[in-house]
């Protein structure tokens, strides 16, 4: 398993694990503010954080997405901006973001989580399209 030297896999790298990061803090946060129990915390009821099984599946594609071999990146590339839409989306409309029992601070914490995963998702379409890029441009080379 070896990393890519492309400035995009180093990108896609730091904003899964950022994502990633965001939703490990946001559950410990939401348990320390009694928002959640441990128990809820990075379920479906979390509002601070994804669910533990979109975590698990983030932390394959980000590991996968940052790989030198092209097709295994391109996959992980693309799941990771899968994931990333989804957990940019839920945090809209999963009815969790500004529930009026939440504080301001909270709101906050939500937002950032919805920006980072928006973030994330546009530097995997980058990754993505710079894979495809260079596979053509390999092709090109070939004939």
């Amino acid at each position: 398993m070896t990393i890519d030297a492309d400035p995009t896999a180093r990108a896609a790298g730091v904003a899964g694990v950022a994502l990633i990061g965001g939703s490990l803090v946001g559950g410990v946060i939401s348990v320390l503010t009694g928002v959640n129990t441990w128990a809820d915390a990075w379920t479906a009821e979390a509002t601070l954080a994804a669910p533990w099984p979109m975590l698990l599946v983030q932390a394959a594609a980000t590991v996968a997405a940052v790989q030198r071999r092209r097709i295994v990146a391109m996959v992980g590339s693309g799941l990771l901006v899968a994931t990333a839409v989804v957990s940019g989306i839920s945090g809209f409309f999963d009815g969790q973001l500004g529930l009026e029992d939440l504080g301001a601070w909270h709101v906050v914490g939500q937002i950032v989580f919805v920006t980072v995963a928006w973030a994330t998702a546009i530097v995997a379409t980058v990754r993505l399209w710079r894979l495809s890029r260079r596979r053509r441009s390999v092709a090109a080379e070939a004939r």
